[in-house]
């Protein structure tokens, strides 16, 4: 807030004296004929349509653009980014020029990390190859929401900088459930810079070498937006998960109960069947076929273990039909 406010009270104090021209960083030309688009989408899956909802606004984006004539070019935070380059975006439908400037999106966000983009961002503006900065990103709105936007970067605007729906957020736990405190960011106000101030550089090369450090502390704030937004996104589509997994859990433990129970029910009824059957046979008195005339139970087992013994039992069973109604003894050896 305080490099905001030093920065709004010096273009005041710049304002009507010709030399707002030396800052090209607030320069806003005539005509846009060129335009970049920075994307920013995560560097890994499983976080739901975070990934997709980013790509197709930029989608959006690129389609109004060449509506307008104008080809953008492309500056990719993020390995879901360069994927969407061949599935997405490789259609002839979208014209755009990928600019080969690609930064993973990191784990843990470091001042470094923004800098980085933001110098490289900085000198395709300062050197006249694009009129023009743009930024595709998820906008964080709570844990279960975020938003698709399109903000410009550069040229930054002197005396708005700030967005006005920013707000500052923070991630804590209440009750060992998540939860995001946020409050709203009031703008700055100008610096009151009294008029016999002397600086020690001029004004203008104060503000060139305040801008940049203005424009990588934007990037900051917006890449920790979009990661806030991912990780979100993510945590919702786990939670997702692990619901419809419990639920499809709990479908198939009460069909495998069915099952089981119908094939224990089946087994005792077939169980129960046969001891009928039995009792049956029981109460009738015959229990197996009739013994013939010169056997009774004594001899029968001793007589059939001599028979075995001597070979007089055919190898291939023998049919009674071939005989006619016959007693045992009747029979060939």
């Amino acid at each position: 807030d305080e490099l905001l406010s030093m920065i709004k009270g010096l273009v005041k104090k710049l304002k009507g004296t010709g030399l707002e021209a030396d800052l090209p960083m607030l320069r806003v030309p005539e005509k846009v004929t060129n335009v970049g688009i920075l994307m920013i989408t995560g560097q890994r899956g499983l976080c739901g349509a975070y990934n997709a909802f980013v790509i197709k606004k930029t989608q959006a984006r690129i389609l109004a653009l060449n509506e307008q004539g104008i080809t953008p070019k492309l500056f990719i935070v993020g390995r879901k980014g360069i994927q969407a380059l061949t599935t997405r975006l490789q259609t002839d439908k979208y014209k755009y020029n990928y600019t080969e400037e690609f930064w993973a999106m990191p784990d843990t966000i470091k001042a470094k990390d923004s800098t980085e983009i933001a110098e490289t961002i900085e000198n395709y503006f300062l050197s006249g190859e694009v009129d023009k900065i743009e930024i595709a990103y998820s906008r964080f709105i709570n844990l279960i929401n975020n938003e698709p936007t399109i903000r410009t970067l550069l040229p930054l605007s002197p005396t708005g900088m700030e967005d006005p729906e920013d707000e500052t957020f923070k991630l804590t736990t209440e009750d060992g459930k998540l939860k995001v405190e946020k409050e709203k960011v009031k703008a700055a106000k100008a610096k009151e810079i009294e008029a016999d101030v002397i600086f020690d550089q001029p004004p203008q090369v104060l503000l060139n070498a305040m801008l940049p450090l203005y424009l990588n502390s934007q990037l900051l704030s917006l890449l920790f937006d979009a990661q806030a937004s991912e990780l979100s996104s993510r945590m919702s589509a786990m939670k997702a998960a692990t619901d419809n997994a419990k639920e499809l859990q709990k479908k198939l433990l009460l069909l495998y109960n069915k099952k089981r129970q119908a094939a224990i029910t089946a087994e005792i009824c077939e169980i129960s069947a046969a001891a009928n059957a039995i009792e049956s046979a029981d109460a009738k008195g015959a229990a197996g076929p009739g013994l013939g005339v010169m056997d009774n139970e004594d001899s029968v087992a001793s007589d059939f273990m001599k028979e075995l013994d001597s070979g007089d039992v055919p190898e291939a069973p023998v049919s009674y039909d071939q005989f006619g109604p016959a007693t045992r003894q009747e029979l060939p050896a």
